[in-house]
C-alpha cells in the first residue's frame, strides 16, 4: 500500500526511455575511453606504460577533491535560472558538448611529439595528464546534475525500475557500439586514425544527446517539487565542504553502497580496458574478435535485463537483488581466468553479460533507496553531494585499473606495440582481465552483504516519511 501511495508520479515510457538513453550517450563516449585511451598512449603514442599509469594516478587525485567539490558546489551555489524553477538542466548543457569536446583532444596529441615518444615523453605526459582533467571536469559537472534529477523525478520504486530497464539495455549498446563503431576508422598502430574515430564519436554523440533531453529535462512536475521543498523550508544551507566530506565518509549505508559500486565498476571496465590486449595478444587477432566478444556480452546483458527486471518486481528487495547480481559476476569472472580462444571467451562472456546485466539494472535504484534514507536521517535533499563521491569512486577505479595494467605489464615484460609476446606477459593479460577484477568483486561482495541493511520495510518506511516531510 505504502509503494502504491508513494508512486507520486507517472510519466510516459517514452520519458522513462528517454532518460533510459542517458546510459547510451554516457557508455558512447565513457566506454570509448576505456577501450582506446591507455591502449593508444601505451602502444600507438608510445607514452612509457609507467608515465601513463602516473598519468591516471594524479588525475585520481584530482578527482577526489573535484568529483565530491562539484556535487557540493550544486547543492551550495543557486543559479539565475533558479528563479524560474530550474536547477540542474542548465548545468547538464553546460557539460554536456564540452565533454564530447575534451574526449577529442585526449587525442590530438601534437604528430612531432609522437614522432619522437623518448625525446617527448614528458610533453605527451602533461598533454595526456591535461587533457584528462580536462574531460573529467566537464563530466562531472554534467554527470552529479543528470543522475540526481534521477530521484527526484521517478519517485516510485516500480518507476525507478522501470527507468532503469531501458537504461540497462541502452546503456549495453551503447557499450558495444563504443567500441564497434569506431573500430571500423581505426587501424592497430596508426595514430590519426583514432583521431579520426574521435571525430565521429564526437559528432554522432552530439545527436544522441539530443534524445535524452527530454528526459533529463526538469518539468512543471519536478519545478513543483522544488518549490514545494522551499515553501516547507526544506531549502537548507548547505554545510562547509570539508564538513559534508566528513558526514559523508561517515554514513556507513552510504559507504558500503558505493565500495560495492566500485567493485562492479573495476571489473565492468577492467575487463573493457584490457580488451585490446586479449584480441591483439592473447587470441592474436584483430577488432572481428573484439565485436564476437562484446556481441556475446550484449546478447547476455538483453536476454537479462526483462528477467532481472521481473525478478526485482516480484522481489521487491533490491539489497537482496544487488547480492545476486554480484555472486553472478564474481562468478563468471572465474572461467574467463582459463578462456583460451574466440569460441570460449564469447561463451563465458555471454553470462558474464548476465552480470554486468544485473548490476547496472539495480545500481540506481539501490542508490535512490539510499538517498531517502538519508534525507529522512538527515532533513536535507543534497543529492548531488552523494552523487559526487560516487563519481569519485568510479574515477578512482580507473586509476586503479591504469596502475593494475602497468604493474601487469612491467612485472610481466609486456612488450608495446607487439602483436606476439611471451608466456609471461599473456598471464599478465589475464591479471588485469579477470584475477584482479575477480578478487576486487568478492571482497566488496562480502563487505556489502555484511553491512548493508536497507530492508524493504525500512524502504518503504523511508518513503512514507520523505511524503509526510514534503521531501518526495
Amino acid at each position: 500500500m505504502l509503494e502504491k501511495t508513494n508512486e507520486v508520479v507517472s510519466y510516459k515510457k517514452s520519458i522513462m526511455a528517454s532518460y533510459g538513453s542517458r546510459e547510451l550517450f554516457g557508455q558512447w563516449i565513457s566506454a570509448a575511453f576505456g577501450f582506446y585511451v591507455f591502449f593508444f598512449y601505451e602502444n600507438v603514442i608510445k607514452l612509457p606504460v609507467t608515465l601513463a599509469a602516473l598519468a591516471f594516478t594524479i588525475y585520481s587525485i584530482w578527482n577526489a577533491v573535484n568529483d565530491p567539490f562539484i556535487g557540493w558546489l550544486m547543492e551550495k551555489i543557486h543559479m539565475p535560472w533558479e528563479k524560474k524553477g530550474y536547477k540542474r538542466f542548465p548545468w547538464m548543457m553546460i557539460g554536456a558538448i564540452p565533454w564530447l569536446i575534451t574526449y577529442l583532444l585526449i587525442f590530438l596529441v601534437p604528430a612531432a611529439w609522437h614522432a619522437d615518444p623518448i625525446g617527448n615523453q614528458w610533453l605527451i605526459f602533461w598533454w595526456f595528464l591535461g587533457t584528462l582533467i580536462l574531460y573529467d571536469t566537464v563530466l562531472t559537472l554534467y554527470d552529479v546534475n543528470v543522475i540526481s534529477v534521477y530521484p527526484d523525478k521517478f519517485r516510485g520504486l516500480k518507476e525507478r525500475r522501470t527507468v532503469q530497464g531501458y537504461g540497462t539495455i541502452l546503456g549495453i549498446l551503447g557499450l558495444v557500439l563504443a567500441f564497434i563503431v569506431p573500430s571500423f576508422f581505426i587501424e592497430k598502430y596508426v595514430a590519426q586514425t583514432y583521431v579520426n574515430a574521435a571525430i565521429f564519436s564526437v559528432i554522432f554523440g552530439s545527436i544522441l544527446f539530443l534524445f535524452i533531453i527530454p528526459g533529463v529535462y526538469e518539468d512543471k512536475k519536478v519545478r513543483s517539487l522544488y518549490q514545494q521543498r522551499k515553501d516547507t523550508n526544506q531549502i537548507i544551507e548547505v554545510e562547509p565542504f570539508i564538513k559534508s566530506t566528513v558526514r559523508v565518509f561517515k554514513d556507513r549505508t552510504f559507504m558500503m553502497k558505493v565500495i560495492f559500486f566500485f567493485g562492479y565498476q573495476v571489473g565492468g571496465v577492467m575487463i573493457q580496458t584490457s580488451a585490446l590486449y586479449v584480441s591483439f595478444n592473447l587470441l592474436l587477432m584483430e577488432d572481428e574478435a573484439i565485436i564476437s566478444l562484446l556481441g556475446a556480452m550484449l546478447l547476455g546483458a538483453l536476454i537479462s535485463t526483462p528477467i532481472w527486471t521481473s525478478i526485482s518486481h516480484k522481489v521487491n528487495d533490491n539489497r537482496k537483488m544487488s547480492i545476486a547480481a554480484g555472486i553472478l559476476l564474481f562468478v563468471t569472472f572465474l572461467p574467463l581466468i582459463f578462456a583460451s580462444d574466440v569460441i570460449s571467451w564469447s561463451i563465458f562472456l555471454f553470462f558474464f553479460g548476465m552480470g554486468i546485466g544485473g548490476h547496472w539494472y539495480v545500481d540506481p535504484p539501490t542508490m535512490g533507496d539510499i538517498l531517502d534514507d538519508i534525507a529522512v536521517r538527515t532533513g536535507k535533499s543534497q543529492q548531488s553531494i552523494y552523487y559526487g563521491f560516487q563519481s569519485f569512486f568510479i574515477k578512482f577505479g580507473q586509476a586503479f585499473i591504469a596502475i593494475t595494467i602497468a604493474l601487469s605489464h612491467v612485472f610481466t615484460g609486456y612488450v608495446p606495440g607487439q602483436a606476439v609476446q611471451d608466456g609471461l606477459a599473456l598471464f599478465g593479460i589475464r591479471i588485469h582481465t579477470a584475477i584482479v577484477p575477480a578478487i576486487i568483486v568478492l571482497i566488496t561482495l562480502i563487505l556489502f552483504w555484511k553491512y548493508y541493511k536497507l530492508t524493504p520495510d525500512k524502504v518503504a518506511e523511508n518513503k512514507r516519511k520523505l511524503a509526510e516531510m514534503g521531501l518526495r
